[in-house]
């Protein structure tokens, strides 16, 4: 992964429909290695969503996440670095995390610490069998691994 090609695609994402970049398969020193810059903010996805979820029905989760997260963010002007977004990947929540992401590129700048893999062109997360097991080949953005 080159961090000056990353940090060319930070400075242009405002241009992008998506504005949408996939950190796939890093561990913690590369994202410790972006420079966090003052337009840049660290979302814990875990935190955010468990807090909200607590005085909501289970059965009406799925209308809640993009209200949710839009609401952990500002500011259009800062890019969003969300990490520990494990919980969208939970079978209760009955989303697809790729496109809620897809969903609020459109707005905001998001770079997204991916907890999976990208092989083949497939982000994926989990392993095949597990009741989280996710895999998306029809995504937008820029992946980095």
């Amino acid at each position: 992964m080159n961090i000056n090609s990353l940090n060319k695609n930070i400075k242009e994402m405002r241009k992008w429909y998506h504005k949408l970049i996939y950190l796939a398969g890093t561990d913690s020193s590369f994202s410790a290695s972006i420079p966090i810059l003052d337009e840049m903010e660290k979302i814990n996805v875990n935190s955010v969503i468990s807090e909200s979820l607590i005085s909501i029905p289970k059965h009406k989760y799925p209308m809640f996440m993009e209200d949710i997260l839009r609401n952990a963010f500002a500011d259009e002007e800062k890019i969003y670095i969300l990490q520990h977004i494990d919980i969208l990947f939970d079978p209760q929540l009955k989303i697809n995390p790729v496109r809620l992401l897809e969903n609020l590129s459109k707005s905001y700048r998001l770079l997204v610490d991916w907890p999976g893999r990208y092989i083949d062109g497939q982000l994926i997360y989990a392993e095949y069998g597990h009741p989280e097991y996710f895999v998306s080949s029809d995504f937008e953005g820029v992946i980095y691994k």
